[in-house]
């Protein structure tokens, strides 16, 4: 089971739609609303959130126990991306930062018990390059987290394809990928 799915499941959430890299909408046949929704958005942007975190500093404290988990993955950019989930769910609710601070803690708790206790920063780098392209399929474009997190990549609607040639291209992009070379 890949991460995103525990998460999901463990979380009680319905599962999540991958995103159609030429509508750039999700696959189903209606767009997420409410929980679903902000489940749809909170998942993948937390979850990458952290992955940048640890592509940068592995050793980092964004996998350390913290009242306010979205504050240390996101940090000033916060706001900004609490706004945007809330825009794409249609979610105004108040309690809206409390559940993706939730989504947040499970999220660490899972990648916690993923990697192990005693992990190496290239483990940790062999962890993200490894799971980091599953996540871009189902991250909503119009979160533009590629823009907040000055990278490109994130936004490109090429990662969001799959099947046999794409397939082949994503493999080729893991063996050069600086991040789990290191």
């Amino acid at each position: 089971m890949h991460i995103i799915e525990k998460i999901q499941k463990n979380l009680g959430f319905n599962a999540l739609e991958k995103i159609d890299p030429n509508t750039q909408e999700t696959v189903g046949p209606d767009n997420p609303l409410g929980n679903n929704a902000l489940a749809q958005a909170g998942i993948p942007a937390v979850l990458l959130g952290i992955y940048n975190r640890l592509e940068t500093d592995p050793t980092g404290d964004v996998l350390s126990p913290s009242d306010n988990l979205l504050v240390s993955i996101f940090g000033k950019s916060k706001d900004l991306v609490l706004a945007r989930i809330s825009e794409y769910a249609k979610n105004k609710d108040v309690h809206r930062e409390q559940e993706l601070e939730h989504i947040a803690k499970e999220s660490v708790r899972v990648i916690k018990e993923e990697i192990g206790t005693d992990a190496s920063e290239n483990s940790i780098r062999n962890f993200v390059s490894k799971n980091k392209p599953e996540v871009l399929l189902y991250l909503p474009p119009s979160l533009e987290l590629g823009k907040l997190f000055e990278n490109n990549n994130l936004d490109d609607r090429t990662g969001k394809m799959e099947g046999p040639v794409s397939s082949f291209m994503h493999r080729m992009e893991k063996s050069f990928n600086t991040s789990s070379s290191n």
